[in-house]
């Protein structure tokens, strides 16, 4: 006799909580040692480039940055809570500049890519971060399903530009911030720019997380004349505004043990400080390398990176440069 649909629910959700809790909830973080091991880092004399500098973890890295002397220059959309994270770097050795862009918008991109604000030191440190998982399909101005243009067009833009524009600095750090949703997924294309009769939220972040793996893969060797090293970094569970409105269940039963931003944005920081040897189709997680892949399933797929690629480029030539 087949078991209830119910059964069959919570049977996956505590497999699911099991498997994943101890590890990507600050009980990993402590168990690790990591509380005990701060980076120890001077960013003196760099440029950092963090988008969603507003909230979550970009807030976290941008302050982790200026905190340790680097030039921040911490994107968002919101003038308010760009003030806010000025007051918050107020005093801090390094310097902060406040820079406001839509990053759904893939014109506005292109623009700030090559904007004078953007101008004056090479950056040092790039974090791809903002992120958006959308409950229901919406539009951007320029046609685009809002999390694809946020999530990952945006980011390969901004980055494929600022490369182009040569303002990325010698032995640059590009950093992909990902998530544990990728798990779920193998490489695809057809999820990333969702139609709205086929939308699925979840789907769709997960196909972007999973991307920006391969986008790391590829500017490994695509940005190699300016020995750049690329990064894709999974924080772990952590307590951000974005789970809050987007996963209130999960976050009602894990609250008490996820991580703070500080504690999401760690490896950021780790691997900006020390810029380790790079890995193919791996994640950094609590400063060391993890597989990709949790399930086997996500390691068949007929998508390839180049294909990704291909599917990138062909919308961000769509976008006025």
């Amino acid at each position: 006799m087949a078991e209830p649909p119910w059964f069959q629910a919570l049977v996956k959700s505590m497999n699911f909580y099991g498997r994943f809790a101890p590890s990507f909830t600050r009980v990993g973080y402590i168990a690790r040692g990591l509380p005990f091991k701060p980076v120890k880092a001077d960013y003196s004399g760099q440029t950092w480039l963090v988008t969603g500098a507003t909230g979550g973890l970009g807030r976290a890295a941008a302050l982790k940055g200026v905190r340790k002397g680097a030039r921040v220059l911490a994107v968002g959309r919101n003038p308010a809570a760009l003030a806010s994270l000025e007051a918050e770097a107020a005093g801090a050795p390094g310097t902060f500049v406040p820079i406001r862009c839509d990053l759904s918008s893939m014109a506005a991109v292109n623009a700030m890519a090559a904007s004078d604000e953007l101008g004056g030191a090479p950056i040092d440190v790039l974090v791809n971060n903002v992120g958006l998982l959308m409950r229901e399909y919406q539009a951007t101005a320029e046609g685009f399903e809002t999390s694809y243009a946020t999530n990952l067009l945006g980011h390969y833009i901004l980055t494929e530009r600022l490369h182009e524009l040569g303002r990325l600095a010698s032995g640059a750090a590009v950093i992909n911030v990902v998530s544990g949703g990728l798990y779920n997924l193998p490489l695809t294309k057809s999820m990333l720019n969702i139609p709205p009769e086929k939308f699925n939220g979840f789907a769709a972040y997960a196909a972007h997380k999973r991307a920006q793996v391969a986008l790391a893969d590829h500017w490994r060797t695509a940005f190699a004349d300016v020995g750049a090293k690329t990064y894709a970094v999974h924080p772990g569970w952590a307590d951000t505004a974005g789970v809050k409105t987007s996963l209130p269940k999960f976050r009602r039963i894990l609250a008490p043990i996820l991580r703070n931003d500080a504690e999401g944005a760690d490896t950021i920081d780790w691997l900006a400080a020390t810029r380790p040897a790079e890995v193919v189709d791996e994640i950094w997680f609590d400063r060391k390398p993890r597989t990709a892949h949790a399930y086997p399933h996500t390691r068949q797929t007929r998508t390839t990176p180049a294909d990704v690629l291909a599917f990138l480029e062909r919308d961000r030539q769509a976008v006025p440069a």
